[in-house]
């Protein structure tokens, strides 16, 4: 008769062995908590370096804030400094702006902060008028520094083709705009024996949006349209003695007061403008001088009646 084996216990050295081996799941959940400890390091670090780094926004802050004070109170080094290199420079540097007209009340009102960039919103006022513009900087050479310098491109618009200077700089309207910073900029006064204009300020505020140009109304003397005028009645007697230019018959030899005509030229170069007629039969006499550059003489004249090509004439 057959006999049912006997029950045994397991070798307890298993259930130890077993006991003892780590599962795969253990080893997962530990590599996920360094992982964590790792990320939430790195972050951290990144945190404070964010909150206090030379790359974070208070560095950001701190950087536009010392440009816009450096324009406040016409520092030229900071102002440059504080610029790339390659960026765009105004036409004057913060210390031509009289210390009145200068911004005033600069203010940071707001920092984006990317990936080695910074757009700040700023304010500031410019006489009785609060701006609000944007900043874009970039983390260059250890440093946050300005892309562009915080001007606006102002157009010098002119009645006659003269030189004018803005905040001591030299222009010719007739070819020229000015990169202007934020302020009063002033322009001189001309008074020589040929031009005259009285002197004025500009405020320029530094938003494109505002469209500022400088519009000058700069005259002739007296005494310079009178040369103008002497030059253009010698022309009109010696080519009608000739018979070299085309002129009404029985014209007035007096001719009329010459009047002062826009032209774009060079620096200096103005011209006026003289009817001549006699009768229903007429034409017009221009006159252009080219005046020296202090605009005290005249180097040289042409004259032309319409049509024709013009020719020396006066001094």
């Amino acid at each position: 008769m057959a006999t049912a084996p006997e029950f045994q216990m397991p070798y307890e050295g298993w259930v130890d062995a077993d006991r003892a081996r780590p599962s795969w799941r253990s080893y997962v959940a530990v590599a996920l908590i360094a992982l964590l400890v790792g990320v939430a390091g790195t972050l951290g670090v990144q945190a404070l370096a964010a909150q206090g780094g030379p790359r974070s926004e208070q560095a950001a802050r701190d950087a536009v804030g010392a440009y816009l004070q450096s324009i406040a109170a016409g520092d030229d080094a900071v102002a440059e400094a504080s610029l790339l290199s390659s960026a765009e420079r105004a036409a004057a540097l913060p210390s031509s702006i009289a210390a009145e007209g200068r911004l005033h009340s600069p203010r940071i009102t707001g920092v984006e902060l990317g990936d080695g960039t910074a757009q700040v919103s700023v304010s500031y006022a410019v006489a009785d008028r609060t701006v609000l513009r944007r900043i874009d900087a970039v983390f260059a050479d250890g440093a946050w520094r300005m892309q562009r310098t915080l001007g606006e491109v102002v157009p010098v618009r002119s009645t006659l083709s003269v030189p004018v200077q803005v905040d001591a700089i030299g222009v010719v309207p007739a070819t020229r705009s000015l990169l202007l910073l934020p302020g009063r900029h002033r322009v001189e006064p001309i008074e020589t024996p040929l031009v005259s204009m009285a002197g004025t300020t500009v405020d320029v505020d530094g938003d494109p949006r505002s469209q500022v140009a400088i519009d000058l109304e700069p005259t002739l003397s007296a005494a310079a349209i009178a040369e103008l005028a002497a030059a253009g009645r010698a022309f009109v007697a010696e080519c009608s003695a000739a018979r070299t230019c085309a002129l009404p018959a029985g014209i007035d030899a007096e001719l009329p007061d010459p009047i002062v005509v826009p032209r774009i030229g060079q620096a200096g170069e103005v011209a006026v403008q003289v009817p001549v007629a006699s009768g229903e039969v007429g034409t017009s006499l221009e006159i252009v001088g080219f005046m020296n550059p202090s605009l005290s003489t005249f180097e040289g004249m042409r004259c032309a009646l319409a049509g024709d090509e013009p020719r020396p004439c006066g001094p």
